[in-house]
């Protein structure tokens, strides 16, 4: 039984896996529960590689987010995941009209089936989701047609599509997990809707989330998502390449978050600051030339880039981008502000909780989660209420026997007392002679005590002296 809306969200990375539970109040989205553990090699360019690896990791992340909270159990999530192969395709519905029909919601529905009928999904791929673009009637373009008349109509729908295989595999380690997922999401997808303004989404601007083995490219143009990639690239290659100097995966780690591109300052290793920055250059450029070969070639014309992930943390990432990218105005955002309620931070506090993952909190709408409400433990009421001695029938046959025997007992016995059986005689032979009904007895207030004694007094202590005088008599 659930006496609330329970929303859980688990976010598949490269370098992590997090997860988080919260509800919806009128303050804005309460966190209950958050968790990540590190993803390792079973996870690898947002792939799930080892199915049996990624089940047992993410019972451990559900556990850990149900210890949070008191009687409550997740059964249900919403995913989100980038990985490679990811990206949008376009396709168009046109339907056609012999008079003038206004556009009903059933009719969209329709041509959005349509849609899901006749695009061809290339082999071995797997349609994510399809998001309708805009509407094309009477010679203009709209976003809203529902109530128009028209002769006919077009809509253009970005279709999101990922390989099969590491779909299946995805869902296989939640299967294995037995956790059902509701919906998948991808990533980017859902933190453009928080990261970027309602201007940045209206003029051409493109979301580009450096993660850590993967950059993912979002396009929006006219307030719409008009173009999604996924280049299998990521600030882990600069910790690789640094690895190749002979430091160890950790002290590259450590290097690259903390010295970062053009510090200046000396470092207590080997590596040289020329050659850190060479090296950090080098990748770096090749991350952002991929962004914009995918910009270019999109179709749409982009003025603004918004950075954002763990890479876009690096430091002095700005001097490479705008070595690199020299046309673009950009702004990076790596530690977006969310609205949640504050009355609980968590991870927040910190910046644990990702966009996307807020977001699948955020918009979910189905409850997630059972919760289980334990009966007082000095409760009366047996097990076997309704069974054997306590069947119902059972119960009203020893209630009717019960009444039966209560209604005996209150029977009053035959009363045989000499004096009120020659008085009751009179009464009924009086009835007898005049037809007429004695009078009812009085209520027992202060007259009908006095009529009780007189009537005792005449009939016990009267006559019992008249007896006693008869008896002297003979005797004498």
């Amino acid at each position: 039984m659930t006496t609330n809306e329970y929303i859980a969200a688990i976010e598949i990375g490269s370098s992590k896996i997090s997860g988080a539970v919260g509800i919806h109040t009128l303050e804005g989205t309460k966190i209950l529960a958050y968790a990540s553990e590190a993803a390792g090699s079973y996870v690898t360019k947002g792939v799930i590689r080892n199915v049996d690896e990624a089940g047992n990791s993410l019972n451990s992340l559900i556990n850990r987010l149900e210890s949070q909270m008191k009687n409550v159990y997740i059964k249900k999530v919403y995913v989100a995941f980038d990985c490679m192969s990811i990206h949008s395709v376009t396709s168009k519905v046109t339907k056609k009209f012999d008079s003038f029909t206004k556009i009903t919601q059933e009719i969209i529905d329709s041509m959005l089936a349509e849609n899901d009928n006749a695009f061809k999904v290339p082999a071995g791929y797997k349609k994510l989701q399809v998001v309708p673009q805009e509407y094309k009637l009477n010679g203009d373009t709209n976003t809203s047609p529902i109530g128009t008349p028209t002769l006919g109509i077009e809509c253009t729908y970005l279709n999101i599509i990922v390989k099969e295989q590491y779909l299946c595999q995805l869902e296989e380690a939640f299967n294995m997990a037995k956790i059902e997922i509701i919906d998948r999401y991808n990533s980017v997808r859902l933190e453009s809707e928080l990261i970027l303004s309602e201007e940045e989404t209206s003029c051409g601007t493109a979301l580009v989330n450096i993660g850590a083995e993967t950059t993912t490219i979002a396009i929006h143009s006219n307030r719409m998502l008009r173009n999604l990639t996924v280049i299998p690239i990521g600030s882990a290659n600069i910790t690789k390449d640094l690895c190749s100097e002979q430091i160890t995966p950790e002290e590259a780690e450590q290097i690259k978050i903390f010295k970062g591109y053009a510090s200046g300052e000396k470092n207590d290793n080997p590596l040289s600051t020329e050659k850190l920055d060479n090296i950090i250059a080098a990748r770096m450029s090749e991350i952002l030339k991929n962004v914009q070969y995918q910009l270019e070639n999109s179709g749409y014309e982009i003025g603004r880039i918004v950075f954002t992930g763990g890479g876009s943390s690096l430091k002095n990432i700005h001097m490479l981008i705008e070595e690199n990218m020299p046309n673009y105005k950009y702004r990076i955002c790596n530690n977006p502000q969310l609205p949640y309620s504050k009355d609980k931070l968590l991870a927040l506090a910190t910046g644990s909780i990702t966009p996307s993952l807020f977001a699948l909190l955020n918009w979910g709408d189905a409850n997630c989660c059972d919760e289980e409400l334990l009966a007082p433990a000095d409760s009366n009421i047996p097990e076997n209420l309704f069974t054997g001695e306590n069947n119902v029938e059972t119960q009203q046959t020893a209630a009717s026997a019960t009444e039966e025997k209560t209604e005996e007992s209150n029977t009053p016995a035959p009363d045989n007392n000499p004096a009120k059986k020659k008085k009751q005689k009179e009464e009924e032979t009086q009835q007898t002679n005049t037809g007429k009904k004695p009078d009812p007895p009085k209520e027992w207030g202060i007259g009908r005590v006095k009529d009780f004694f007189e009537d005792w007094w005449k009939n016990e202590v009267i006559n019992e002296d008249g007896d006693k005088d008869d008896k002297d008599e003979e005797l004498m």
